[in-house]
């Protein structure tokens, strides 16, 4: 039962990530939207790294390129990377403190805005790297309310 209650909570926070990602914004602002999908994702491969892991960070990552037209693919590999790690620290991360843990995804954002900038980079597109600096803050600024909705949606642990 416990993972019946989980599920549907991933999916609320998915539904919800996919409607801040599809949130239209104007002017400069459009660069330096946070990857919400993304920081959905690695806060429950953080939370729960049995019940989601790479499969279902590639998945969303999927759904990802999809909503945003971008080539299948791009936003799927990064995301599985940074499940990837994720899942390798995963065991001791939930003892770290929320500093620490923003910390943390301060530098997995990181690498994810400098691996899709060079991803773009590479097929000649324009890649947006003089934004990456602002587009990271915000979303390492967006982190801690993840972290904590996500820390409140599991059913307690018994």
């Amino acid at each position: 039962m416990q993972s019946d209650n989980r599920g549907i909570a991933v999916c609320l926070t998915l539904i919800l990530a996919v409607v801040l990602t599809l949130m239209p914004l104007s002017g400069d602002w459009i660069v330096w939207k946070p990857n919400f999908l993304l920081l959905v994702v690695m806060a429950w491969v953080m939370r729960w790294p049995n019940g989601v892991g790479i499969f279902f960070a590639a998945s969303v990552g999927l759904l990802a390129d999809l909503l945003l037209r971008m080539s299948p693919g791009h936003s799927m590999i990064v995301f599985a990377l940074c499940a990837g790690a994720l899942s390798l620290v995963s065991r001791w991360a939930k003892y770290l403190s929320m500093l620490q843990r923003t910390l943390l995804m301060a530098l997995i954002i990181t690498l994810v805005a400098v691996l899709e900038a060079s991803i773009f980079i590479v097929y000649g597109l324009p890649s947006g790297i003089e934004h990456l600096p602002m587009k990271i803050l915000l979303s390492i600024m967006v982190w801690p309310f993840i972290d904590l909705s996500v820390a409140r949606l599991q059913p307690n642990r018994g």
